[in-house]
């Protein structure tokens, strides 16, 4: 088993190499000599500050439901409490992707793109053909990944199903082995179902012979699960989980960072390479066809209502091609080569990256409580219900 510790500090273009190291096998692994072209121009293209690029997206993340059964206090389901912009979220069962508009997105970057994601915001087990599309997607030769928090009552039938499906990488959320202490930032999953539903899914795995999904255990760290590390650890290990990754999590909200939360106090400098990977090498695809650059901007504005989401195109009313490298794209990838061209052309005003802390200098960090620097007990409680809210203030 490969154990991994993610440093989420250091900066977007430390994080996108340290995720491709966390993840190489699920990009690379069975790559064609095509697909492996593909990555090589990407790089090129992106050292190079090409705007229009010939080369395809190494990664597409697909939300094929925002829709998620936990609370978890870092996502836009947590609890609103008092906070606006999460009373206003707006989820429901209908907002699905198809099997048929997966296919559509697979076939058409079959033999360019390396992998698909397919989750943003939602945890993927909460469609019903979840496994259809793992198929799709090695149909089509790509490698395809899902995060989830795995606390769902799950058949063997339909773990067997997973595990058959064809999906090359399985990351199952993992923050304790305590349940009181799991769900003060997993809100509403039971430690005791996740575990019992991946040790099923490994000894399925086993008993077919099969070496995929590759199975990962996500050990998100916080001061009250610190002394569990070794524990969880030590039973991924004697269970043939493939790799456990352990990084220090969020104590605040995606709405804490919204970009009308904190003060812009001008564009950064451009540096040797642009100051963000996104723009040439992944693209997101919400469940109905809508594009945005990454999943870390402007998470709490994509499912208000009237939220400022700054969608830049619909892969089902044009193609993925066109919105690759439509003018919108192509001035993202200006933007984040040179964020002082903000200041002097208008065309990159208003874009979905005006205001990142990738590209911008900003406030935002005031916002930022981590696990590393503060306790949960300082930020949250417990009602007289039992629920976890954050402490007002």
């Amino acid at each position: 088993m490969r154990s991994f510790t993610q440093n989420w500090s250091a900066g977007p273009i430390g994080m996108a190499l340290e995720n491709f190291r966390r993840r190489r096998e699920w990009f690379l692994e069975g790559a064609s000599p095509r697909q492996m072209s593909n990555v090589l121009l990407a790089g090129v293209h992106f050292a190079a500050r090409r705007e229009f690029v010939r080369s395809w997206p190494v990664l597409v993340k697909i939300d094929i439901s925002p829709v998620c059964n936990l609370r978890c206090t870092y996502c836009v389901h947590a609890s609103p409490g008092e906070d606006e912009a999460l009373q206003q979220q707006v989820f429901r069962k209908h907002q699905r992707m198809t099997v048929e508009q997966f296919e559509r997105i697979a076939g058409e970057i079959s033999g360019r793109s390396a992998a698909v994601a397919l989750y943003y915001i939602g945890d993927p087990l909460m469609h019903p053909e979840l496994a259809e599309m793992g198929a799709a997607a090695k149909r089509f030769g790509l490698n395809s990944h899902v995060s989830t928090n795995f606390s769902f009552k799950l058949s063997d039938d339909q773990l067997a199903a997973l595990v058959t499906s064809g999906l090359s990488h399985l990351t199952v959320c993992v923050d304790g082995m305590d349940q009181e202490l799991y769900e003060r930032t997993r809100v509403g999953g039971d430690i005791g179902r996740v575990l019992d539903n991946l040790e099923r899914t490994l000894a399925i795995r086993r008993e077919l012979g099969r070496t995929h999904p590759k199975v990962e255990i996500q050990y998100i760290k916080y001061q009250h699960n610190l002394g569990e590390i070794e524990e969880a650890e030590r039973w991924a290990a004697d269970r043939g989980v493939d790799q456990f990754t352990a990084y220090w999590g969020n104590l605040y909200n995606y709405a804490d960072i919204s970009p009308d939360r904190y003060e812009v106090t001008g564009p950064k400098s451009p540096g040797k390479l642009p100051l963000c990977a996104w723009p040439h090498f992944a693209m997101q695809v919400k469940w109905d066809g809508e594009v945005i650059p990454c999943c870390y901007h402007r998470v709490a504005e994509q499912y208000r209502p009237d939220g400022d989401a700054r969608p830049i195109g619909n892969v089902f009313e044009t193609s993925v091609g066109e919105v690759w490298n439509s003018p919108a794209y192509r001035n993202l990838r200006r933007l984040v080569s040179d964020p002082r061209r903000t200041e002097t052309e208008s065309g990159l005003k208003g874009s979905f990256c005006e205001g990142c802390p990738a590209v911008f200098d900003t406030t935002d960090e005031a916002a930022q409580r981590t696990g590393e620097t503060s306790d949960w007990e300082s930020l949250f409680e417990r009602d007289g219900r039992g629920v976890v809210r954050r402490i007002p203030g």
